[in-house]
């Protein structure tokens, strides 16, 4: 796995997370609208806290939508963490990539985003910790 690079911003979102929620975060990264975080494996009652008071408290004070992920080893169900709230119904480890299928048009399109925003998302954070594509079949 590839050292990741943060900012010193994201540190300083990282280290507030921590404090607030006392979840170990793993990464932390943003687009325009939203904050990322990745907490660590089991960490995500931790961060989200009692009633997501946690989130809510975050998203006043960085007055951002966050997202909160919750890491797994096991890349496949990694992609399930990152698409949730999305049920998607099948995620499979080919030889050098992700594969998502779904039946669901609607899934599919939520996945990929418009201009294909969500896609790159998913492929970004998901290379981060892995070096897999993420593709959509």
């Amino acid at each position: 796995m590839a050292r990741l690079k943060l900012d010193p911003e994201t540190i300083g979102f990282s280290n507030l997370m921590e404090q607030m929620t006392h979840a170990r975060v793993k990464d932390c990264f943003k687009d325009e609208e939203t904050i990322y975080f990745v907490v660590g494996f089991g960490q995500m009652g931790k961060a989200l806290g009692k009633g997501a008071i946690n989130i809510k408290r975050l998203q006043e004070k960085f007055n951002k939508k966050i997202k909160i992920i919750e890491f797994n080893d096991d890349v496949c169900k990694f992609v399930r963490n990152v698409a949730y709230p999305l049920k998607i119904e099948s995620v499979t480890l080919e030889e050098n990539y992700v594969k998502i299928q779904d039946s669901s048009k609607k899934t599919k399109s939520l996945l990929i985003g418009r201009d294909a925003k969500n896609l790159k998302m998913l492929n970004d954070i998901v290379g981060r910790f892995f070096n897999k594509d993420v593709k959509i079949g």
